[in-house]
């Protein structure tokens, strides 16, 4: 069955980087939507109901904490796995996201596809 994962992230290149490495790495597996802010992917999880959330936490308008206090509120978020991407090593924004159910954390500077994709097969066992 396929999965349908989600990734929220304004960097476009970082966001179609990943997006061609799950649908490919993920040989079918995975159906892969995007958005580019906050407001734009809470549209796309409503309407899709992602298996998974990949999820950047620095965005304009809406952050990626305030996008997930926001989804895990609804009936439909409050067990939907993410995955936060983040530049950042901010322990105190990571601590929050722990708080909010966050699965896993990506360091954009530090990620490799592999590792990715282990990553998500692992959560959506």
């Amino acid at each position: 069955m396929t999965k349908k994962i989600l990734i929220i992230d304004d960097d476009r290149i970082f966001s179609k980087i990943l997006r061609d490495g799950l649908i490919g790495g993920g040989a079918g597996k995975y159906e892969v939507f995007t958005a580019f802010d906050g407001d734009e992917g809470f549209e796309v999880a409503s309407r899709e109901k992602p298996d998974l959330i990949m999820l950047d936490m620095m965005m304009p308008k809406v952050t990626g904490i305030e996008f997930l206090k926001k989804w895990r509120a609804e009936e439909i978020g409050k067990n939907t796995p993410v995955i936060v991407e983040t530049q950042l090593s901010d322990l105190e924004k990571m601590s929050e996201g722990v708080e909010l159910g966050v699965r896993g954390y990506i360091i954009k500077s530090d990620y490799s596809l592999d590792t990715i994709l282990r990553q998500v097969e692992d959560i959506l066992k």
